[in-house]
């Protein structure tokens, strides 16, 4: 990924007096595409809490080995140790796994519409009136929008109320769907939509259109079949967390996605 030069040699000096572990371990960190959160692997922005845990963990002698795969799956392999870490978990979602304290952002979920459409969520009733795309293994609410989503996902036809998308790009692909008018209403996490939006150049063609509750923090989560090990790269991120923060770095990284800290925003806090 391209550094500023600055940040580059202040990143080496770091790591040249960094006490590392004994033992240097090579970090698997998984998810699905969800930017500006983490991105394309490999690419100048793969996401900026991605960057974020690779400086922290490179600090502590740890390789990083980052890609996407399928929420659910990530879930899965994280749950049974065949991956080190997800990223962009929530608490009530995987709640056996081990978390770092300090958040890595906010998440909100958000109903998006096409503009032309005046449709504004007030309550989950009304989504027995819409054709709403979600992804699958995403949890919106842990209540009454996520009830009706599982509901109709059991219950549904071809063309129902609920439908679903998977894999990498669902994201691109219901935006797609929605304004092909073969969808009336999406729903995902603001920061997300509005940073796809913008890249895809689709500003002015989709709205928001209500949020679901307050927004949530977000963390890496890591697997609880190795808890020690978990233990351990957590509290590094806590301790990376800070020294980022306290040194300008964190903003620095937030910049080059167009964010800023989310400790200083306020509105977006519960």
């Amino acid at each position: 990924m391209m550094k500023h030069v600055l940040s580059v040699a202040a990143t080496v000096f770091a790591s040249a007096f960094a006490v590392y572990p004994a033992c240097a371990d090579t970090i698997s960190l998984r998810a699905d595409i969800w930017p500006p959160y983490n991105a394309t692997p490999s690419s100048d922005k793969p996401g900026y809490i991605v960057e974020i845990a690779t400086e922290i963990w490179n600090a502590e002698g740890h390789q990083v080995d980052y890609s996407t795969i399928p929420w659910e799956r990530a879930i899965s392999e994280a749950r049974t140790g065949n991956v080190d870490c997800i990223l962009g978990a929530l608490p009530d979602e995987v709640p056996d796994f081990v978390f770092h304290s300090l958040p890595l952002g906010y998440d909100q979920s958000t109903f998006y519409t096409r503009a032309v459409n005046h449709w504004t969520y007030h309550s989950p009733t009304q989504l027995n009136d819409i054709r709403l795309g979600v992804i699958g293994g995403y949890s919106y609410d842990q209540g009454a929008v996520d009830e009706h989503i599982a509901t109709a996902i059991r219950e549904g036809t071809p063309g129902s109320q609920v439908q679903l998308m998977k894999g990498d790009n669902a994201l691109e692909k219901n935006l797609q769907k929605l304004l092909s008018g073969r969808i009336d209403v999406i729903v995902g996490s603001a920061t997300v939509v509005d940073y796809t939006i913008a890249t895809l150049g689709m500003d002015g063609t989709v709205r928001p259109a209500g949020n679901i509750g307050v927004a949530d923090k977000l963390y890496i989560a890591c697997s609880p079949a190795t808890p020690t090990q978990s233990k351990t790269y957590t509290r590094q991120l806590d301790e990376g967390i800070q020294r980022l923060r306290k040194s300008g770095r964190l903003t620095e990284i937030l910049q080059r996605y167009g964010l800023q800290d989310w400790s200083t925003e306020t509105s977006l806090k519960p």
